[in-house]
């Protein structure tokens, strides 16, 4: 491909170089032809009738300073012979110099002409070269096979070879992260699955020490209970995530009101009743329902809600809006906390991630599970801090008007 790119350069050069070459040669030959053809002549008469004058006249055809300063009088005695200014334009017409003239304009066209069909031709190798270059390199996410320079001449060797080594490094980590999460979620599964059985045995034996200790030890047991609860709920979160980010997850599309779903999550959470409130913008016009999976939008929901509450120790409520908007029904959560730290906000919906002003109890998956759920639905979630203190969770999610469809 190389050798025929060149070769049609070679080609398109050459040929253009023998156009503008023929083109002057022609007009040089025409215009010495012109302007011979014409002083001899009036030579040629002015001998005829009188030898003597034209012998006189004859030199000043060949010395510049002899007449260069009589342009003045040369006007005069036109206009006494009677020759208007259409007869002197004549006499540049019969010169041969407005021949000369065009040939310049068919040079100059003739040069924008080739230079333009070099522009497209080197246009399209490289629009064509492009292409292939970036479909090599999405081809080269499945199988990485290498880019061969040969087929992009138009970058070179050196470029070409620099980003195949970018690219086979980028598809070796990708293939890296990609076996390191995967081993890295079966292993959360397999210990969630093995720490299942001693949790069970464990929650039978209180049950069983509950009926016969008194009442000291059974407000230890209780309290046993509540940890073991937050384990359970822990190790759940985690096969929730494994199952997720593995794709085991089916999510369902039914019609819901989501308002309805923050009202459940404010009932399930502790003295959330008081302190959070939902309400739907109407300005936005009506919300409608939404059409997505109920029960896991509402883990995800109350992973945020949970969040807002555990580092909003102000008292003032949380504020939650719903409305719909361009882009699909956008949740706005909004608290009155401390905020979050300018640099947790790229890291805050990450696995296992502890904010600078976390609990030591934080596990660091309730948001990166939220945000996963999020995903699945299509949508976004995007966390800042508002201008008058507290943080802003703000969700998007696409509104279908399909049903009984999954996702």
């Amino acid at each position: 491909m190389a050798k025929q790119n060149k070769t049609a350069w070679i080609t398109g050069f050459a040929a253009g170089s023998l156009l503008l070459i023929g083109l002057y040669v022609m007009s040089y030959f025409l215009i010495r032809g012109s302007f011979l053809t014409a002083w001899q002549n009036m030579v040629g008469i002015l001998y005829e009738k009188d030898p003597g004058l034209c012998e006189e006249i004859v030199p000043y055809l060949f010395e510049e300073s002899l007449y260069w300063d009589k342009m003045p009088e040369g006007e005069h005695a036109m206009i006494a012979l009677g020759y208007t200014q259409k007869g002197t334009d004549y006499l540049l017409k019969k010169s041969g110099w407005d021949q000369a003239y065009i040939g310049m304009l068919l040079m100059q066209a003739a040069l924008l002409v080739f230079l333009f069909y070099l522009f497209l031709r080197r246009k399209k190798q490289r629009m064509s070269q492009e292409e292939a270059l970036c479909g090599d390199i999405r081809d080269a996410r499945k199988d990485w096979k290498g880019l061969k320079p040969e087929r992009y001449p138009f970058f070179g060797a050196p470029l070409i070879c620099e980003i195949s080594d970018t690219l086979g490094l980028l598809c070796a980590k990708e293939q890296y992260l990609q076996k390191k999460n995967s081993d890295t979620q079966m292993f959360i599964e397999n210990v969630a699955h093995q720490i299942k059985t001693p949790l069970s045995c464990i929650s039978i034996s209180l049950d069983l020490a509950l009926e016969e200790a008194d009442d000291a030890q059974k407000e230890r047991i209780l309290e046993c209970f509540s940890h073991l609860g937050g384990i359970e709920s822990l190790m759940k979160r985690l096969l929730n995530i494994g199952r997720l980010e593995a794709g085991k997850i089916i999510m369902r599309k039914e019609p819901f009101g989501m308002e309805q779903l923050l009202e459940e999550c404010r009932n399930i959470l502790p003295d959330a009743e008081q302190r959070i409130i939902v309400s739907a913008e109407k300005a936005s016009g009506p919300v409608g329902p939404f059409y997505g999976d109920f029960e896991w939008l509402k883990e995800a929901f109350l992973n945020i809600l949970k969040n807002c509450l555990e580092h909003d120790k102000s008292g003032l409520p949380v504020q939650v809006l719903v409305s719909r908007t361009a882009e699909g029904m956008k949740i706005t959560v909004r608290d009155h906390g401390h905020g979050i730290f300018p640099q947790d906000l790229p890291y805050i919906f990450d696995r296992f991630y502890i904010p600078h002003n976390a609990k030591k109890s934080h596990s660091g998956i309730g948001l990166n599970l939220a945000r996963l759920i999020i995903e699945r639905h299509f949508g976004v979630i995007h966390a800042a801090n508002h201008e008058e203190g507290g943080a802003v969770f703000a969700v998007v999610l696409p509104v279908y008007a399909l049903k009984n469809e999954k996702l």
